[in-house]
């Protein structure tokens, strides 16, 4: 294992098999129905995942290692193994699982066609029909399918917060996938020479934070402010629905240095940011 890098080889390895990830289950809603009392004696944990046969059974046990806690009342999942479950739970290594579609509000950015909402292929697609014109949303299963039953402007809702969460975890330098530190700044998209988005590499787990720079604002103190003050809540508002987080709306004030201009409306009032090359807003004005 080199420093840094966590060794999942393991863990993987684990839950490989139907059966440890049974037990797994098993011991997450023992932790489900009793949080002060967690355990299961080792015979109930047997009869609840249903595998009879005491050497097949210790055997896929004893595999899944620092997952699970041995102790005199039994057994109960360990932290790590929490976590696990809780990514299985989400539904984002089920490549077979499919949801909607339903209506999105707003149109196509580039058609003005209307939007729906549909997750397929491990990604959830805001899409005007065309694919060329889809934009991929991080958005797990787990989102779309277990919340409490609302209608669909509530499960938007709750799709425009997580995704204007990504862009506050990218903006304050945080990974959205790893937790990691992100290194980024702000650059020309190499398809699109006259538009600028924050770019944000996290050197822990690879991932790429390619970011409209109206939409790596919208969680900025003075822009959620700014909407709070006139009874809008910015965070759970659609990025696609606002003019200012549209691809190539900023204003390019200078070069050397760099610095972008970005105009943020509500009504008939205007707050106007400035940023810098490393994303910061270095000056605010209404």
């Amino acid at each position: 294992m080199t420093d840094g890098e966590p060794n999942a080889t393991g863990v993987l390895d684990s839950i490989s098999n139907s059966t440890r990830v049974g037990i797994l289950r098993a011991l997450a809603d023992a932790h489900s129905d009793s949080l002060t009392d967690p355990w299961l004696a080792y015979t109930e944990l047997q009869e609840v995942v249903g595998i009879p046969d005491n050497g097949n059974f210790n055997y896929h046990l004893d595999r899944l290692g620092d997952l699970v806690v041995k102790g005199s009342p039994g057994y109960r999942l360990s932290r790590i193994g929490m976590s696990v479950v809780s990514a299985i739970s989400s539904g984002v290594f089920d490549t077979e699982r499919t949801w909607g579609p339903i209506d999105a509000p707003g149109h196509c950015r580039r058609c003005d066609d209307a939007l729906q909402l549909r997750y397929e292929d491990g990604i959830l697609w805001l899409t005007c029909g065309t694919d060329e014109h889809s934009v991929p949303l991080s958005i797990p299963p787990s989102l779309l399918e277990s919340h409490p039953e609302g209608s669909e402007e509530e499960i938007v809702e709750r799709i425009a917060f997580l995704e204007n969460r990504w862009g506050s975890l990218t903006r304050r330098g945080i990974c959205s996938e790893c937790q990691g530190y992100v290194e980024g700044r702000i650059e020309t998209i190499p398809e699109e020479p006259e538009q600028y988005h924050y770019h944000g590499h996290c050197r822990r787990c690879g991932f790429h934070h390619g970011i409209p720079v109206g939409m790596f604002l919208a969680s900025h103190p003075a822009v959620t402010s700014f909407y709070y003050d006139r009874g809008v809540d910015v965070m759970t508002t659609p990025f696609w629905t606002l003019e200012f987080c549209t691809p190539g709306r900023e204003t390019v004030l200078s070069t050397d240095p760099l610095r972008l201009g970005v105009e943020v409306n509500s009504e008939d009032e205007t707050l106007s940011l400035t940023l810098n090359r490393d994303g910061t807003v270095v000056s605010t004005a209404t």
